[in-house]
C-alpha cells in the first residue's frame, strides 16, 4: 500500500529505494556520507549505523516497516545477530525481510578466491542464512540465486508461519549439501586455489617469454587479492586501467608498484594482451573494449586461465 514503509539497510546513495519512493514511504540508513546524495535525490536517509537507538527513533517517527532490504550488507557487519534482532523489531507483523549476500556455492564452484578479502567477514550459504535467521525469530520462505558479484543469493524471510515456504528453499538446501557441507569439497577448493596460482603463472610466463605486453583492466577489490596472492608485479603487468573519473587513477594496486592509469591508454598503446580482473563479467567487458577499438587478446584468469580472441 501507499502508506507502507520500505527501509533499506546500507542504502548508500539511495539507488534501490528510488524504485519505491513514488509508490511507498521509504527510508534509507547508511553510516556513510554518500547518504547525502540520496537525500538530494529525494530519498529520506538517516546517516548512522543500524543500531538500537536508531531503530527506536524510526519506529516512533515512521512506524514499523512492511519491507526491509539489505543488499551485500551481512558480509560486512561484525555484530550480525544484533542486526537481525533489530530487523525483527522494526518489521511489521506480516512484513518481509529481503537480503542479498555473495553466495558460497558459486564461490566454491567457480573458484572465486579473489573475492576473499578484509572487508568480508564471512561468506554465506543458504544453510548458514537459515540458521542465522531462525536463531533470531525469522523464517526463510523463498530463496533464489542471482548473478550479482559473480553469484549471490537473495533470501525472503518473515516471522515464522506468516508465509507458505516455497519449494525454492528445499531445492537450494539440497543443492548445497554436496558442496558447502562436504569437508572434502572444501579441501578440494583449497587444492584448486593453489593450482590456479601456478596455472596463471604458467600462462603469463609463456606470454612474457614472447616479449608481449599485458595491461590489467579494472581495479575492483577482488583484483588486489588476485594480484597479491598470485604474485603479479609491475614486471608482469605494466599497468591497470580504470575508466575516466575513477578515484583510483594515479594510485598503485595495493602491495605493488603497478600504476592505475586511465583507460584510453589501452587504445593508444594497443598492448597484445588485456588481463580482465573483473573476470566474472568477462564477456561483457571484452565486447565493450572491442567496440571501443582494442585489437588485442583477453586473458581471463579464473576459474581456469584462458585467452579470449
Amino acid at each position: 500500500g501507499k502508506n507502507d514503509l520500505v527501509v533499506d539497510i546500507g542504502s548508500n546513495d539511495g539507488n534501490l529505494l528510488s524504485n519505491f519512493k513514488d509508490s511507498h514511504r521509504v527510508l534509507g540508513i547508511t553510516p556513510e556520507e554518500i547518504g547525502k546524495i540520496a537525500i538530494e535525490r529525494g530519498v529520506p536517509t538517516i546517516i548512522d549505523y543500524f543500531k538500537e537507538d536508531v531503530v527506536d527513533k524510526i519506529r516512533k517517527k515512521y512506524g514499523k516497516a512492511k519491507v526491509i532490504t539489505a543488499t551485500n550488507v551481512f558480509a560486512h557487519i561484525e555484530n550480525i545477530n544484533e542486526v537481525v534482532k533489530l530487523v525483527l523489531d522494526l518489521l511489521d507483523e506480516d512484513g518481509v525481510f529481503i537480503s542479498e549476500s555473495h553466495y558460497l556455492y558459486p564461490l566454491i564452484q567457480t573458484l572465486q578466491y579473489d573475492t576473499i578479502y578484509h572487508e568480508h567477514l564471512r561468506y554465506y550459504s543458504l544453510h548458514s542464512l537459515k540458521y542465522l535467521l531462525e536463531q533470531n525469530g525469522l523464517e526463510i520462505f523463498h530463496a533464489k540465486e542471482i548473478p550479482t558479484h559473480g553469484g549471490s543469493i537473495r533470501v525472503y524471510a518473515a516471522r515464522k508461519g506468516t508465509y507458505k515456504i516455497q519449494d525454492t528453499v528445499a531445492k537450494l538446501l539440497y543443492k548445497e549439501e554436496k558442496t558447502v557441507l562436504d569437508k572434502n569439497k572444501l579441501l578440494e577448493f583449497k587444492r584448486k586455489v593453489v593450482l590456479s596460482k601456478l596455472e596463471i603463472h604458467s600462462l603469463l610466463l609463456s606470454i612474457k617469454k614472447q616479449g608481449k605486453r599485458i595491461y590489467g583492466i579494472g581495479a575492483p577489490s577482488r583484483a588486489s587479492t588476485l594480484i597479491n596472492y598470485v604474485g603479479i608485479d609491475d614486471g608482469i603487468v605494466d599497468c591497470v586501467l580504470e575508466v575516466k573519473g575513477s578515484h583510483k587513477i594515479g594510485k598503485y594496486m595495493p602491495g605493488t608498484l603497478i600504476p592505475v592509469l586511465e583507460e584510453s591508454k589501452l587504445f593508444e598503446d594497443q598492448p597484445e594482451y588485456a588481463l580482465l580482473l573483473s573476470w566474472h563479467i568477462a564477456d561483457e567487458l571484452a565486447s565493450k573494449l572491442k567496440e571501443k577499438g582494442f585489437q588485442g587478446k583477453f586473458i581471463v584468469p579464473l576459474p581456469k586461465p584462458q585467452i579470449l580472441q
